[in-house]
C-alpha cells in the first residue's frame, strides 16, 4: 500500500487529499503517473454541480503519462511508460491528477518512440482530437494536391494550435488561423498559420454566403459552427469536435443541399485503437506545442484561469 497525493473532487468542491493505492478504481494496470495536463473538459470538471463526473468523489483529470508499476495484462510489464486519455478517466474512473492511478489495460497505449511522458502530455487529448480532426478531413477527400484553404477555429487553443502544426507537417499550405484579436496574429503564425482571419469577418446569420473555405477544423462548435458553414466551398467539410462557443446549432439546409458540405462529428473519449495509434504516430513527427508546467498545488489557479487566460498547454507534474 503507497500513499500519495490526489486532487479529488467531492461534488461541491475538489482538494489535495493523500490517500493510498488501495483507494483507487479497479483496473489491471497500476500506474505511477508522472504527468498529466489541463483541458476545457478538466476545467469544466473542475467547477461545482457540473455535468461531467459521472460520479463522486472523483480524482480528476482526463489524461495521464507515466510507468506501469504492476500489471495483470500480458500486453504490459512493470517498467512500461505508457499514456492514455479520455475513456472514463477522472469522470467515471479515477483520473491523471494524482501520483498514481489505476487503469484498464485496454485504456493505455504504449509511449510512442521519440515522444517524452512530458511531452505526451503537452500534446494531450488536445492533440488527439487535433489528429483525429485532421484525419477525418482527409478521409473525406483533403489532399495536398487540391492546394485547399483550410480554416483552423480556435487557434491559439490546445486542438486549433496543433491542428495547425499537424496540416504544416502533412504539406498542406493554406493554414487561415481564426483569431479574436489583431495581437493574437503573430501567435498563430509562429504557431504554423499562413494567414488569419478575424472572427467578426466571417458571415454572421446567414444561410449562404460567399465560398471562402474548402476544409475547416472546428473547436468551437455554436454560432461560430452556423457562421462557417455558410462560408465553406462546394463539396467542403468540416470536422466539429468541441463546444467553447456554444451546444446550439443555429443552421439551415442549404450548405448541405445546395454545396454537398459535409459536417464531420469528431470524439476522441471513445475514439477506438486504430485510430489513437494513427493519430499519436503523427503527433510523435510534431516539436511540443508552448506549454507552462505546474504541479498539483497550483490546479486549483490554473483550472480557474482556464477560461479566461490560459498557455497553449498546460502540463501538470506529478514530482
Amino acid at each position: 500500500m503507497q500513499f500519495f497525493q490526489a486532487f479529488i473532487h467531492d461534488g461541491q468542491k475538489a482538494t489535495l487529499q493523500t490517500i493510498t493505492t488501495d483507494d483507487l478504481s479497479a483496473g489491471e494496470l497500476l500506474i505511477r503517473v508522472a504527468y498529466s495536463d489541463i483541458n476545457y473538459k478538466d476545467a469544466l470538471a473542475y467547477q461545482p454541480h457540473n455535468q461531467i463526473i459521472r460520479q463522486y468523489p472523483q480524482i480528476l483529470g482526463i489524461d495521464l503519462s507515466g510507468t506501469v508499476v504492476a500489471s495483470q495484462d500480458p500486453k504490459f510489464k512493470k517498467g512500461d511508460q505508457i499514456l492514455a486519455t479520455g475513456h472514463g478517466l477522472g469522470v467515471s474512473q479515477g483520473g491523471g491528477y494524482a501520483q498514481y492511478a489505476r487503469i484498464p489495460a485496454k485504456w493505455a497505449m504504449p509511449l510512442p518512440p521519440d515522444m517524452t511522458l512530458e511531452t505526451a502530455m503537452a500534446f494531450g487529448t488536445a492533440g488527439l482530437t487535433a489528429a483525429l480532426c485532421v484525419n477525418a478531413l482527409m478521409q473525406a477527400g483533403m489532399t495536398t494536391e487540391q492546394n485547399p484553404k483550410i480554416l483552423v477555429g480556435g487557434a491559439t487553443g490546445g486542438v486549433g494550435s496543433i491542428a495547425l502544426q499537424l496540416l504544416e507537417n502533412a504539406g498542406f499550405s493554406n493554414r487561415i488561423a481564426v483569431v479574436r484579436t489583431p495581437d493574437q496574429q503573430s501567435q498563430v503564425r509562429d504557431l504554423g498559420a499562413t494567414a488569419t482571419l478575424a472572427l467578426d469577418e466571417l458571415p454572421q446569420g446567414k444561410a449562404l454566403s460567399r465560398q471562402q473555405f474548402d476544409y475547416a477544423v472546428d473547436p468551437l462548435g455554436g454560432s461560430f459552427t452556423s457562421n462557417l458553414l455558410p462560408s465553406m466551398r462546394y463539396n467542403g467539410a468540416v470536422a466539429l469536435c468541441g463546444n467553447a462557443a456554444g451546444t446550439s446549432l443555429p443552421l439551415t439546409v442549404f450548405p448541405f443541399i445546395l454545396r454537398n458540405i459535409s459536417l464531420l462529428g469528431v470524439d476522441s473519449v471513445n475514439a477506438p485503437t486504430v485510430l489513437r495509434q494513427k493519430a499519436w504516430m503523427a503527433l510523435a513527427k510534431l516539436k511540443p506545442v508552448p506549454f507552462q508546467k505546474i504541479n498539483l498545488a497550483d490546479l486549483p489557479q490554473a483550472l480557474n484561469d482556464h477560461f479566461t487566460h490560459h498557455p497553449v498547454r498546460t502540463v501538470v507534474s506529478m514530482a
